[in-house]
């Protein structure tokens, strides 16, 4: 049958309407209305909840400026920490703030933060970063978290993010490695050399002192690495969540393990004993009472 002029003009009608429809862009998963902890949709929060953290983040963002601290954490990393228990505009908080990796991450992800740092040198470096990359500066603040955090109003940040001062175990450790260079990563005080307990009481003081700027039910993620010393492995970040918890102020929530797939391989105790290579740093998820 002969199509007619008119017919003609709805097909071509009824083809354009379809070629619309397939062009336009998919609808964006929403986030539940009770979602109240984070701005994820429900996919995204489950993939969140890895134990493992298995992720290649890229080396950028002025990281060999940024690596003359020997602790910073990938500002992409923290950033993704933040979206998992923060929203949108909330504030962070970082007891010892480094090089500022937790605040270039809550620049990258819309977020307010607030650091705290002993050594000015971190601080005009983290500043130097901010001018290079174009990002939001946050507020960094020089001195001591013991005497800074009194000051700050209490319960006024959602999340705290940090990465704690190394256990200064021995200054002059010795090693069979001479490929090891001594550590980059600077002392939370002046102390030479100090006990596992004397490093425990401290770190417990400090991030105590952080509980009274958070708010109730907030969370806490902090970045510890466990040491092998002296023939000993010290898993350091079961005896802080077990100092922590014994101040009643936390709950532990979880253990994630971050895989660093950036570092790089040592022998250290071939061809006679087995001494693990560490690749991996703890990240322990607390949250406030």
């Amino acid at each position: 049958m002969k199509k007619t002029g008119q017919q003609k003009l709805w097909n071509e009608s009824e083809q354009l309407t379809g070629l619309e429809a397939n062009t336009q862009e998919p609808k964006k998963p929403k986030v539940a209305k009770n979602n109240t902890l984070n701005d994820l949709t429900g996919a995204e929060w489950k993939f969140s909840t890895k134990s493992v953290i298995n992720k290649a983040y890229p080396i950028n963002l002025q990281h060999k400026l940024r690596s003359q601290h020997g602790g910073q954490k990938p500002p992409q990393l923290c950033a993704d920490l933040i979206k998992v228990f923060t929203k949108e505009g909330q504030n962070v908080l970082d007891p010892f703030g480094g090089v500022g990796g937790s605040l270039l991450g809550a620049s990258l992800c819309g977020r307010k933060a607030t650091g705290i740092e002993l050594d000015e040198r971190w601080i005009s470096i983290y500043q130097e970063v901010v001018q290079l990359e174009g990002l939001t500066e946050q507020e960094f603040i020089h001195g001591n978290s013991k005497d800074v955090l009194p000051l700050i109003k209490s319960e006024s940040f959602d999340f705290l993010l940090t990465d704690v001062p190394y256990w200064n175990i021995d200054s002059l450790a010795k090693t069979r490695s001479k490929r090891v260079k001594s550590s980059k990563l600077s002392k939370f005080n002046d102390v030479n050399s100090q006990t596992k307990e004397q490093w425990l009481t401290e770190m417990d003081e400090v991030l105590n002192l952080s509980s009274r700027c958070l708010k109730k039910n907030k969370y806490a993620a902090i970045f510890i690495g466990d040491m092998y010393r002296d023939s000993q492995y010290h898993m350091l970040s079961a005896s802080l969540a077990e100092v922590l918890e014994a101040s009643k102020i936390w709950t532990l929530k979880a253990n994630l393990i971050w895989y660093d797939v950036s570092k790089t391989l040592h022998v250290y105790g071939y061809p006679a004993a087995f001494v693990p290579s560490m690749i991996h740093q703890n990240i322990l998820i607390l949250r406030k009472n």
